[in-house]
């Protein structure tokens, strides 16, 4: 394939999130120094839509917009801010060996304390795993590796030129003997092809033979440019996937899919996932990064909401009582005074104070704050207490 890269100077790179990302990454902030991306896979979401603005969605993987100041657009838009993880850097090849973006914006990371989590395919961030354990010295580095399965004949269908499964496996397992957190992003997992028990434990074994903590799943979605590839890529695969996708997504010839599969699909792959990572012995979610400090609990107390969200999602609550946890994990998470303290002087009232919290979450927030084996990291900091009981 031809390779175009076209370099500019970026007025913004810092995206800052309204909310954490709570129960996938945990990244309240992201950079990212190119825009394209030479691994080109079938199913890729970025193909379309806001990622590449204007641009014709088949140069995604010819054409690399290289916004040459980076690094210094990232200085200076981290000054100030505080704390937070992290999503940056991008280590496609060639880019980043031309380049080099991706480490100098490292070094900004580690010269800002900010934690960091690194969300890659290539087998080139091996080259900057000093500045991941520096910045894991300092603060913290966690690094989840790209796979849609470890299946070589699915690889080349889907993704023919994302970099190779063993170099990836390779890079996962000197990361984890780096002492830095590392797993697997076992996503988009594909339907009807790598979507059943064989093909999941497979991933799932791998990740765990290499040294991953966690397995983290997601599935397809399906919409414009990239649906359509998608189904191409599955249809030279095997022609008959081409009536189980469009049944899945709802997708009759000449319209539109759904943008996912229906809930109960979707809910036996993750139950799946979720088994066999307890059978191996990992997580089905990033443990997330918490520093130390007053607001501590108030993370620790939102992990466990967002958690919490994952099991109502798989039980089929109601969308009411979902929505409930989720404005209360945002609720708490961006609380300013330490959740912790509050049960700690007021009780449940203290934490019913917090908008967004009612009663039945306060009561299950207090148990998991008195509670002296769960999995909280800190006991309760009493600060100003008439502040707290004002």
């Amino acid at each position: 394939m031809n390779l175009e890269f076209r370099e500019y100077r970026a007025k913004k790179i810092l995206n800052v999130h309204k909310h954490v990302d709570g129960g996938w990454f945990w990244d309240k902030y992201s950079a990212h120094p190119y825009v394209g991306c030479r691994h080109g896979c079938e199913f890729c979401y970025s193909r379309g839509g806001p990622y590449l603005g204007k641009r014709d969605p088949d140069t995604f993987d010819t054409l690399i917009q290289v916004k040459t100041n980076a690094p210094e657009r990232l200085r200076r838009e981290l000054a100030g801010k505080a704390p937070d993880v992290i999503c940056c850097g991008d280590w496609q090849l060639p880019a980043e060996e031309r380049y080099g973006l991706s480490r100098r914006m490292l070094e900004v990371v580690l010269e800002f304390g900010f934690p960091l989590l690194v969300i890659e395919r290539s087998p080139f961030l091996l080259r900057d795993l000093d500045l991941l354990q520096e910045i894991n010295r300092r603060s913290w580095a966690g690094v989840t590796l790209s796979f849609s399965n470890v299946d070589p004949v699915l690889k080349n269908a889907f993704e023919p030129h994302s970099p190779g499964l063993e170099p990836r496996m390779d890079l996962m397992e000197k990361i984890a003997q780096a002492g830095i957190l590392v797993g697997m992003n076992l996503m988009p997992i594909l339907p009807f092809a790598g979507d059943d028990d064989a093909h999941l434990e497979q991933a799932v074994r791998a990740a765990k033979d290499r040294g991953a903590s966690f397995v983290l799943a997601a599935g397809l979605t399906m919409a414009g440019v990239q649906a359509e590839r998608t189904l191409a890529a599955a249809i030279r695969l095997d022609p008959r996937l081409e009536t189980q996708y469009r049944k899945l997504y709802a997708w009759p010839a000449g319209g539109r899919p759904n943008y996912g599969p229906p809930p109960d699909y979707w809910g036996r792959i993750i139950r799946t996932v979720r088994e066999l990572c307890d059978k191996h012995g990992l997580r089905d979610r990033i443990p997330r990064y918490i520093g130390s400090g007053p607001l501590a609990a108030n993370k620790r107390v939102a992990e466990l909401l967002f958690l919490k969200i994952r099991d109502l999602e798989l039980d089929g609550a109601a969308p009411q009582r979902i929505w409930a946890y989720r404005r209360a994990a945002w609720a708490v998470d961006e609380w300013p005074v330490g959740a912790a303290d509050l049960c700690a002087v007021r009780g449940e009232a203290g934490l019913r104070a917090i908008p967004g919290i009612g009663e039945e979450i306060a009561k299950e927030i207090a148990m998991w704050l008195n509670d002296k084996s769960s999995p909280l990291p800190f006991p309760p900091q009493i600060g100003n207490r008439e502040s707290l009981l004002e």
